[in-house]
């Protein structure tokens, strides 16, 4: 990747010192940004994954978010980068590249080390995506409503409701198709096929009651992953898709408080 700009981001919603990144994609020269809050390097680094159809500032200016994670972060000075991940990727091969090169950078550039994934709805996706294909990368995801994503993808092509349709067509266009049509691909990025890959700790959440993401889908999610001892699964009864995002987490061990 090759840094094309570095601004302090404006606004009363960022963090003092945060800065937004532009970068070229190492893969395809594509452009794309990321947010940066610099903290201290002995705490873990933390990587946020937005949602989908949202963008790399969700952290940021969605409220809810920021007042519940966006103050853990910071009052724990954890670094911190918000990828943009190319719109709602899902990650994707080519957001996995440019996830996968931005982290060495920081390494290299920003002096990181460990780094923990966070990421609710669209990003819990991309999380445990990115975990099964660069494990060595990241020690440690906090999923907030997820399950495989094909698996997903045909649920959501059996429904009618516009969201979920919606939904439908966002992963169709971020894998250049459906499961039936990209097999390998979907296999490839597929957490009931290569659970054993995420041997870090992982905690994942769900509501019970979610709309967008099937509860059995996450339980069966959550039992092929029961395999690694430091996995945790934790279900709100009665919650909604939303009640994933709100369990208190510890951002260093990746284990519920």
């Amino acid at each position: 990747m090759r840094i094309v700009s570095r601004v302090y981001a404006q606004g009363a919603d960022y963090a003092a010192g945060t800065e937004r990144i532009t970068y070229a994609s190492a893969c395809d020269g594509a452009a794309d940004w990321f947010c940066y809050t610099p903290g201290d390097l002995a705490q873990r680094a933390v990587v946020f994954l937005h949602g989908a159809f949202s963008e790399g500032d969700q952290l940021y200016t969605r409220a809810d978010l920021r007042a519940f994670w966006l103050t853990r972060v910071l009052a724990e000075r954890h670094p911190l980068i918000t990828l943009n991940m190319r719109g709602t990727s899902y990650m994707n091969p080519a957001a996995a590249a440019d996830a996968h090169a931005l982290l060495a950078w920081a390494r290299r550039e920003l002096g990181w080390g460990e780094v923990t994934l966070l990421g609710g709805s669209g990003g819990a996706f991309s999380a445990l995506i990115y975990g099964l294909l660069y494990p060595a990368d990241i020690q440690g995801i906090i999923a907030m409503g997820a399950c495989d994503l094909g698996a997903w993808y045909n649920w959501l092509a059996q429904q009618s409701e516009p969201l979920l349709v919606r939904l439908a067509e966002s992963v169709r266009a971020a894998y250049c198709g459906s499961p039936a049509e990209e097999p390998a691909l979907y296999e490839a990025h597929s957490l009931l096929a290569h659970a054993d890959h995420l041997r870090m700790p992982v905690t994942l959440t769900m509501g019970e009651a979610d709309a967008l993401i099937p509860i059995a889908e996450a339980r069966r999610a959550a039992a092929a992953l029961a395999g690694n001892p430091a996995f945790r699964y934790v279900e709100v009864p009665g919650g909604d898709h939303d009640s994933a995002v709100w369990v208190d987490i510890d951002l260093a061990t990746c284990l519920p408080r």
